[in-house]
């Protein structure tokens, strides 16, 4: 057990002087440079990994985004169809009634005028005795007011 104890002690100091001795003959700039290579080599195969995931992301919301708007194009034109549908009905709707009222109210024709100057001339004169009647019935209408009135007082 002591053989393999010196055997592991000399193997580590052995290793350790390796070491050393490589870190001696390596400059350690270079293997930082060597690491920074690595790194970088590193970060831009990940950079291109992401950029093709974002290109297949874009893609895909793209592809949904159409899919969403032609979902909602349809619906609105059903929705479009059913408003015309319902309309058109109510108007059907008002229409049979407006005729059913028609039908229950006496239609009046619009006499028609004929222009002459003779019958023109009469209506005047009419309406000029209409006039003077309703000032005679105005005057004695005032006069039997009066009459009242007196009579009230006496008692």
């Amino acid at each position: 057990m002591l053989d393999k104890k010196k055997q592991i002690l000399e193997s580590w100091k052995k290793l350790q002087k390796d070491l050393n001795k490589f870190v001696k003959d390596k400059n350690i700039q270079d293997l930082e440079k060597t690491v920074l290579k690595v790194v970088k080599s590193a970060q831009k195969d990940l950079s291109n990994l992401v950029d093709k995931d974002v290109a297949k992301v874009r893609s895909k919301i793209k592809k949904e985004a159409n899919q969403l708007e032609k979902k909602i194009e349809k619906t609105i034109n059903e929705e479009i169809k059913k408003a015309k549908a319902y309309v058109d009905a109510q108007r059907k709707e008002l229409n049979r009634l407006q005729a059913k009222l028609e039908k229950l109210v006496p239609s009046k024709k619009p006499a028609t005028k004929k222009k002459t100057t003779k019958k023109t001339a009469s209506k005047k004169k009419t309406t000029k005795k209409a006039a003077s009647k309703k000032k005679v019935t105005k005057k004695a209408a005032t006069k039997k007011k009066v009459t009242k009135k007196k009579v009230s007082k006496k008692k």
